[in-house]
C-alpha cells in the first residue's frame, strides 16, 4: 500500500510541475489553459479511482457539507470586500476578454477541478501520510506553482497565501464543497467587479 501511495504521489507530481510548465513556454498552450486543467483533472481523478482512493478520502462527500460551506461564507464575505476595494482604488489589472460561455465554465467547472487537485488531492496524502505541515505547505505551493503560467509574482504570492488559507479550512471538515463554493464566489465577484 505504501509503494504504490509513493507511485501515485510520484505521477501527480510529474504531471503538476510537467503541465503548467508546457503552458508557460507556449501560447497554443496557454490559450487552451482551463481546456488542458479540465482534461487534468479528470486525468488525476481517473489516476485516483486506479489507484482505488475512495471518493470521500478526496473531499467528494456529504459529510460535513452544511458546516463547510457556513465555515467558508466568512472567506466569502472577505473576499468580496477585497474585490470591491481593489476596484475602488484601483489596484486592479484584471481586463476581462473572454465570452460568458467561458466564465460560466471557468466558475462552474474550472474552480471545482483547481479545488480537487490542489486540497482534494493533497489532503487524500495528508490523511494516509501524516506531516500535517508538509501537506499544507504542498498543497500551497502548487496552486501557486500552477499561476506562474501568468508570470506574474504577485499572482504566485497571493495565491500560495491563498492556498494555505483555503487547504487549513479544507483540511477542517475534508469537504471540497466549501472551498469550492468560496473559489467560486471569490472569482465570480472579481469578474462582475470588473466587467
Amino acid at each position: 500500500m505504501k509503494k504504490n501511495n509513493t507511485i501515485l504521489l510520484l505521477i501527480i507530481l510529474f504531471i503538476y510541475i510537467t503541465i503548467p510548465m508546457c503552458i508557460f513556454f507556449s501560447k497554443d498552450l496557454f490559450n487552451a489553459k482551463f481546456y488542458i486543467l479540465t482534461i487534468v483533472g479528470i486525468l488525476i481523478f481517473c489516476i485516483m479511482k486506479l489507484f482505488k482512493i475512495p471518493n470521500n478520502y478526496l473531499g467528494i462527500t456529504k459529510d460535513n457539507l452544511i458546516i463547510s460551506v457556513k465555515r467558508n461564507s466568512l472567506l466569502i464575505i472577505i473576499f468580496t470586500f477585497a474585490i470591491i476595494g481593489a476596484k475602488l482604488f484601483s489596484f486592479d489589472k484584471y481586463i476581462p476578454n473572454e465570452t460568458i460561455i467561458f466564465y460560466i465554465f471557468y466558475i462552474f467547472i474550472s474552480c471545482s477541478i483547481q479545488e480537487f487537485l490542489c486540497r482534494g488531492v493533497f489532503g487524500y496524502f495528508e490523511k494516509i501520510m501524516n506531516f500535517k505541515w508538509l501537506w499544507i505547505i504542498v498543497s500551497s505551493l502548487f496552486y501557486s506553482f500552477v499561476h506562474i503560467i501568468y508570470k506574474d509574482h504577485l499572482t504566485c504570492i497571493f495565491t500560495f497565501i491563498l492556498g494555505i488559507i483555503l487547504y487549513q479550512l479544507y483540511r477542517i471538515d475534508y469537504n471540497l464543497c466549501g472551498v469550492v463554493l468560496s473559489h467560486n464566489f471569490r472569482d465570480t465577484n472579481y469578474i462582475i467587479g470588473n466587467s
